[in-house]
């Protein structure tokens, strides 16, 4: 299965994925897509002095659809109110788990902690082993501590550039 892209109006993010979904439940086509995804995370605002929560959507005017095949789901939902069009070219494995992440960063904070030991497996220093040394979750980043001619060096990551290295 691949994922692509479903182009919508920007700010009916929901109200579309709900339609397309009775759509094809209304059609037959339930086993037609695996996941329908609108990437979001929860934000701070304040609103009259007080603080709230709020979900904000990383790509407002898209949707992302996992599926074996887009034309047939183009066919399903192209009739759709909200629907723009749908991106035939799907996306790539690295895109999606960029956009997973983000989608759980919950997950990131139950696996990963300062000074724990991790793998390097995308960038210049590949394979290197270190340790954590500063944690960012809502930027998705990390310090990590490694030993380059050795000298204590601390490379500032992307989580997804790392690995537990247990």
């Amino acid at each position: 299965m691949n994922w692509y892209v479903i182009r919508i109006a920007a700010g009916k993010e929901k109200k579309t994925k709900e339609l397309i979904e009775n759509q094809l439940v209304k059609n037959n086509n339930q086993g037609l897509i695996s996941t329908l995804l609108i990437p979001t995370e929860k934000v701070i605002q304040m609103r009259k002095g007080k603080k709230i929560y709020v979900e904000k959507n990383f790509f407002p005017g898209y949707l992302f659809v996992e599926c074996n095949s887009i034309s047939d789901v183009e066919n399903n939902v192209k009739h759709i109110n909200g629907v723009t069009s749908v991106l035939k070219n799907p996306l790539s494995q690295e895109e999606i788990n960029r956009i997973l992440l983000r989608e759980n960063k919950k997950e990131i904070e139950d696996t990963l902690m300062v000074n724990q030991k991790v793998k390097i497996i995308d960038g210049p220093f590949t394979s290197c082993i270190g340790t954590i040394k500063n944690l960012d979750i809502n930027k998705l980043k990390v310090k990590v501590s490694v030993i380059i001619f050795e000298r204590e060096t601390i490379l500032d990551l992307k989580v997804d550039q790392i690995i537990n290295a247990d």
